[in-house]
């Protein structure tokens, strides 16, 4: 099964990962304009130029959040 990115209007590409994790870049015209990455409900304040440039840095981004949502995970197994 491949994942690829769904567009969903010009401006707004998305995928979801595992069923459960969001993972979308949205073009902003406002000041300075630029495609900007959401993981989940975190945003990086960041924009990029080129929609390529969005997609792997969302990539990279989703990973850490995946990461940490494992670190937090492990952690509640060891409590309990």
């Amino acid at each position: 099964m491949s994942i690829e990115w769904t567009k969903h209007d010009d401006s707004t590409y998305y995928m979801s990962l595992g069923k459960a994790l969001l993972v979308a870049v949205v073009y902003e015209r406002l000041t300075p304009p630029g495609w900007k990455v959401q993981v989940g409900q975190r945003t990086l304040k960041d924009k990029f130029a080129s929609l390529e440039d969005a997609q792997k840095i969302a990539l990279a981004f989703a990973d850490k959040v995946a990461t940490a949502v494992r670190a937090d995970l492990d952690a509640l197994k060891a409590q309990g």
